[in-house]
């Protein structure tokens, strides 16, 4: 379904994905889990959109709702697309870290570049900032196109936020600074992985906030004590520019 120029949506058991048109190729933000991947390409491509042009996947975060169907995006496309594919995920996304035991990270050979915040990437016409906003998961991160935001389970556009869980990362000061940087962004338009996409407004900020409140300081919830702050870029570590191709072949 075309939710705004040139960005589409496709859902299946509860996951939403997004496909962008960036030019002669597809960017798709998150993949779902492996089951779903079929039905989400049926909708792109009853939409118009050509699969076989996907490029680029920016993965939001590690959990397999919106990475599990990696290899299998492969394998659904042709062997010259699958040659071109790109996946981009935050660089801890990818690593084994002691508090995200319960959530395994993306294996290493699924993911072709990683970034941290303050990174651009760069597939066809379309520039993407990201964003590292950790709480749900400490590899959670927000693409910024313009003044859209797509925000995996950082934040929904009822004001609800992503569940959590100590056992895979979550972390109650991380995630309120997360939300709270979010009230600085440019952004009007969040893009969420579940549920409808919506304006962005300080309001539906504000909601999210106090539900992490009121969740962090329920009775016997062991949230806020158990929860590790995610490792951040160093202060002298520069961002970087990735530029990917958008050609299948010389050919194509």
């Amino acid at each position: 379904m075309r939710v705004a120029p040139g960005i589409f949506r496709a859902e299946s058991n509860e996951e939403v994905i997004y496909a962008l048109e960036c030019g002669r190729a597809l960017a798709l933000v998150d993949v779902g889990s492996e089951p779903g991947l079929p039905a989400k390409l049926d909708q792109l491509r009853a939409d118009g959109l050509d699969t076989e042009r996907i490029a680029a996947v920016f993965l939001t975060h590690r959990h397999e709702d919106h990475a599990g169907a990696l290899r299998r995006l492969r394998q659904e496309l042709a062997p010259r697309a699958q040659a071109a594919l790109r996946v981009v995920a935050h660089r801890l996304a990818v690593q084994h870290l002691t508090s995200c035991l319960a959530a395994p990270p993306v294996p290493d050979e699924l993911v072709d570049y990683t970034v941290d915040d303050g990174d651009t990437v760069e597939v066809g016409d379309l520039t993407f900032h990201v964003h590292h906003l950790p709480g749900h998961t400490p590899d959670a991160v927000a693409w910024q196109l313009g003044d859209s935001l797509f925000v995996g389970d950082v934040i929904f556009c009822d004001g609800g936020i992503g569940w959590m869980d100590a056992h895979w990362g979550s972390c109650v000061p991380d995630y309120r600074a997360s939300l709270q940087r979010l009230l600085r962004l440019k952004a009007d338009k969040i893009y969420p992985g579940h549920r409808a996409c919506g304006p962005i407004k300080r309001q539906t900020i504000e909601q999210a906030l106090e539900r992490l409140k009121l969740l962090a300081e329920a009775e016997g919830s062991p949230l806020a004590a158990l929860g590790r702050s995610a490792p951040r870029r160093s202060s002298d570590e520069p961002t970087k520019i990735i530029r990917l191709a958008t050609r299948l072949s010389p050919d194509s």
